[in-house]
This record gives C-alpha cells, sequence and structure tokens, in this order.
C-alpha cells in the first residue's frame, strides 16, 4: 500500500513539472517565408514599414517629422494595458543558432497595441543586415508568446524608409499649428530659433494644400509707453509676416493683427510674465471642408 502512494505521489509531481514546462513554453508566431511580406508607404507626412505576423498581428516601424522611430505592435486579438514587452533584434536562425538579442527595447501596451520609441534604431539597421525582429509577449494570464518577423527582401524597404526619412517635413501640424514666437525687450529682430519655426511654417503650407490661413498676432508687454508698444507690437508681427512672404508664402493667405498690451497671457507685474507677453503667435487655418474629411478618415495631417 505504502509503495502505490509513493507512486502516485511521484506520478502527481511528475504531471505538475510537465504542466508547468508546458506553460513555460511560449506560443511561437511567425509568418511562412513564402508567405512573408514587409510594405513600405511614405510621403513628407510619415514613413512606414509593415510586416504582418499570421496568426497575431501586425509589426510596424514609423518616422513621423519631429519624432524618433516607433516600433510598434498591433495584436489581432490581444489586448493588455499597463504592462511591458521586450522586443529585440536577433540574427536569422542561419546566422546564428544561440539567437542574442543584438539590440532590445521595451513596447508599452496600450489596448491592443504595443509602442516604443526608445532604441528603435537598431530595428531599422535590422533589416539592412538580414537580422529578424522578436517580441516576447506575456499576457495577464501568464500565456506566453514569441513573435517573429521573417526576414526575407528587407533591404529594399529598408532602403526606402531611409530616403523617406530624408524628405519628411520638419514639424508635425500639431506643432506649427499654433506657434508662440518669443521677442526680447523693446526687439523685433528674428532669431534662430524663429528662423527654424517659420521654415517649418513655410515647408508645412507648401506640402499641405489644405492650409487656406496664416494668422499673425502681434503683441508687446507693459514696459513703457503704450502707443509705442502698439507701434513695436505691429514691427513684430510685419517682420514676421516679411520673413514668410520672402520664404514662399503667398501674401493673400496672411492676415496680421497688432495689440500692444491690451491681450497679456501673464502678469507684466515680473520679470517671467514680461518675456512671456512679448510675442507673437501665428496661427495655421485649414479649409472646413478639408479638415472635416480628415476627421471623417481619423487622420490629421
Amino acid at each position: 500500500m505504502k509503495l502505490s502512494v509513493y507512486i502516485l505521489i511521484c506520478l502527481f509531481f511528475i504531471c505538475i513539472n510537465i504542466t508547468n514546462s508546458a506553460q513555460a513554453t511560449p506560443v511561437k508566431y511567425q509568418t511562412p517565408f513564402e508567405k512573408a511580406q514587409w510594405q513600405f508607404s511614405g510621403d513628407e507626412f510619415g514613413c512606414e514599414i509593415t510586416h504582418r505576423v499570421e496568426s497575431f498581428g501586425t509589426l510596424q516601424l514609423n518616422a513621423n517629422p519631429g519624432e524618433p522611430l516607433a516600433l510598434s505592435l498591433e495584436a489581432d486579438w490581444l489586448n493588455l494595458n499597463n504592462t511591458q514587452s521586450q522586443a529585440s533584434v536577433v540574427s536569422a536562425a542561419w546566422q546564428d543558432t544561440s539567437r542574442q538579442p543584438i539590440a532590445t527595447t521595451s513596447l508599452n501596451w496600450f489596448g491592443s497595441q504595443a509602442i516604443s520609441q526608445q532604441n528603435t534604431a537598431p530595428f531599422l539597421e535590422a533589416l539592412e543586415q538580414g537580422h529578424t525582429w522578436q517580441v516576447a509577449v506575456t499576457s495577464t494570464d501568464n500565456s506566453q508568446y514569441l513573435i517573429n518577423a521573417s526576414p526575407v527582401s528587407t533591404r529594399a524597404v529598408a532602403n526606402q524608409f531611409r530616403l523617406c526619412r530624408q524628405h519628411l517635413l520638419p514639424k508635425p501640424f500639431t506643432y506649427v499649428r499654433r506657434l508662440e514666437l518669443m521677442f526680447a525687450p523693446n526687439s523685433s529682430l528674428i532669431s534662430a530659433t524663429h528662423e527654424q519655426d517659420l521654415q517649418a511654417v513655410y515647408r508645412y503650407i507648401q506640402a499641405d494644400p489644405s492650409i487656406v490661413e496664416v494668422l499673425i498676432d502681434g503683441h508687446a508687454d507693459a514696459s513703457g509707453d503704450h502707443l509705442a508698444n502698439l507701434v513695436l507690437s505691429k514691427e513684430r508681427a510685419d517682420e514676421v509676416l516679411s520673413r514668410l512672404i520672402e520664404l514662399g508664402v503667398s501674401p493673400k493667405m496672411i492676415q496680421t493683427r497688432h495689440h500692444g498690451t491690451r491681450a497679456p497671457v501673464a502678469s507684466n507685474n515680473n520679470t517671467e510674465g514680461r518675456e512671456l507677453n512679448r510675442r507673437v503667435t501665428l496661427r495655421l487655418v485649414k479649409s472646413a471642408s478639408q479638415s472635416s474629411t480628415a476627421s471623417a478618415l481619423g487622420a490629421s495631417k
């Protein structure tokens, strides 16, 4: 009897170990090589590489104006929040059987999408060198998944992506749609920082035909004479107007106003407040029809 009990206990623990081992083995997803494709799309507003992983989701690499590279994994059926997964660059199986990570980054999950903008440059280089992407995912129920990209015909899309990045706009619409250009006391001179921003505004207007107006408002702090400040706010607005025209923006698109000290955004009783009030506000206006179309499509440039 004692022997039978002992055997049963041993079998029980063997079953537990087998079960735990099975649970610890991740489910692997990879598109078969004969079906694997890497897709490139892009223009001045953004560049994208996508790779479909069969039965799991899509891997993406995105470059947007003024932002670092973004690596993402869009899952078809998995939703996670407040958790991370590790994405790695590894050698292809025929290059290195050990497949130790060459570079890694942590993807942060927001529902069905996991994103990282940290240490993502090696993932573009991996496509040029024939390496592959790998993502290790652990779900809330401790299920484990290993998602592998298929390193097939990757160099062509990597080259297209690099060329696309060279022609990206300097800044996205979220940046140029409203700018606050700060000025020194009693000055209307365009600074190097202003120049960079105005170049970005010009480039965006050239690329996006839905921009129909540029609104320029000049302001001054309350130091000194009221009339002198009104004139100074006009000079600041006119300097910005002149520079945009020099760059190539049509004068018909631009409206200027000057307000002197009438519209402060901060107190004029301290240095910090006066610095904020010495400004020109520049705003880009899109046509109503174009904006409505973009909203309906869920995309805004």
